[in-house]
């Protein structure tokens, strides 16, 4: 896929599980490298699952962004991923959502 994507934007990508060479089509945030797609991007990854600690981030306006299910940033996942792997953009992120996702992400590094 070629094109230009930026911060705050949320994109359905192939990302790796962690300890194996298996990958699963998964909602992610653009929170780095707003460039074209030919390069790695940084993403947090999104779930539906209940927050799990102080850095996870709850989308107050998942809806807005384009995800069907009541969603959370986990800040705490932070990775790249080459740009090739976003294969559809879903929406963009509400600013107050992105705020918060920002501010936390500084929080750990």
């Amino acid at each position: 896929m070629s094109g230009k994507m930026k911060q705050g934007d949320v994109w359905l990508a192939d990302v790796l599980f962690k300890g194996t060479r298996q990958t699963k089509q998964r909602p992610v945030i653009i929170v780095g490298n707003e460039l074209a797609l030919d390069v790695d991007v940084i993403i947090a990854p999104v779930t539906s699952h209940k927050p799990r600690n102080q850095f996870d981030v709850v989308l107050e306006y998942w809806k807005e962004a384009g995800l069907l299910k009541p969603s959370v940033a986990r800040t705490s996942k932070i990775t790249s991923v080459h740009g090739s792997e976003l294969k559809h953009h879903i929406g963009e992120l509400h600013n107050h959502d992105l705020e918060q996702i920002l501010n936390m992400c500084k929080k750990l590094f």
